[in-house]
């Protein structure tokens, strides 16, 4: 492919949300993840889908690894639901049964920890140096057996997220929050800083790769009289956690993505009405046609 060059003054658009959620269990980052843009694909790895049930324009692949003594097999079938994925981002070429030409618009990894844990488990199966042993009943369980073995790992779950970032289309990946532990914190004297980190905080590396990473937290919120906790999403950085985006949200919003980016969109035209903006392609056109890519350019 040639080297595009751009004019970033008139590129405002979103046209290829790369987005990284954060929070506690529990707070709705699944549902969330739910108003991207649709047909959306989950990858789901937290046995969870139920709490989908519902929700229209989602669709949804579980991987699960089979009980001992057998070879885990969940690492192995997402990366062969990549290879398709890059072959055809039609639903109807991954087995469901929706018109031909339905295409991914996102694809979202829940969750990367869970994600993590499968990629151990591949590992340690295959390569013996990795792990260390415990056998007790007729049953084996695996532990990591040094840095080599977070190695690998943590560059397997890397290089599934790259790829999915590679495909044309948005990526959205899931990732648990912890307490963050200041230095000098060890196992035996646990030392917090009072703000919010990424659980396992080896996986802040990935975090580079995002330009939108929020925060998805239950918030107390009050309407007609009544007080109850909804989640609310956290896309500015804060004393609790450094968030970031490249769009013009407001420091709490409601939990809509769709509507998060129709606002960005509305505020870049109230604020430069003149200033010529290119229209970027919908994923499902660069998935028809990649020539695509090469955007027109308009007057808003």
């Amino acid at each position: 492919m040639p080297v595009e060059l751009s004019n970033m003054e008139e590129i405002t658009q979103v046209g290829k949300l790369n987005l990284a959620l954060i929070g506690y269990e529990q707070n709705g980052k699944s549902i969330l993840a739910t108003t991207a843009r649709k047909p959306i694909l989950f990858h789901e790895f937290d046995g969870k889908k139920e709490t989908l049930r519902g929700k229209p324009g989602v669709f949804v692949l579980s991987y699960k690894d089979p009980q001992w003594p057998n070879q885990p097999t969940a690492a192995q079938d997402f990366l062969t639901k990549i290879g398709q994925l890059e072959n055809s981002l039609d639903l109807a070429d991954l087995g469901f049964s929706v018109p031909k030409g339905t295409f991914v618009k996102t694809n979202v990894v829940d969750s990367i920890q869970t994600l993590a844990k499968v990629c151990s488990n591949y590992a340690m199966h295959n390569s013996p140096g990795l792990r260390r042993e415990i056998t007790f009943g007729g049953h084996k369980v695996f532990f990591p057996n040094g840095w080599d073995a977070i190695n690998a790992e943590t560059s397997e779950v890397e290089n599934f997220v790259l790829r999915l970032m590679a495909l044309p289309c948005d990526t959205i990946i899931t990732l648990h929050e912890t307490s963050e532990e200041a230095d000098g914190s060890t196992p035996e004297k646990r030392i917090y800083t009072g703000r919010a980190d990424v659980y396992p905080p080896r996986y802040r590396r990935l975090l580079k790769y995002f330009s939108e990473v929020w925060r998805v937290k239950l918030t107390q919120v009050v309407e007609n009289n009544k007080v109850f906790f909804a989640p609310r999403v956290y896309p500015l950085p804060n004393n609790e956690f450094d968030s970031g985006t490249t769009m013009m949200l407001d420091q709490v919003e409601e939990p809509n993505i769709v509507r998060m980016l129709a606002k960005h969109d509305s505020r870049v035209v109230a604020l430069r009405p003149t200033v010529p903006v290119k229209v970027l392609p919908q994923p499902e056109v660069i998935a028809k046609e990649p020539q695509a890519l090469v955007a027109s350019t308009v007057t808003k």
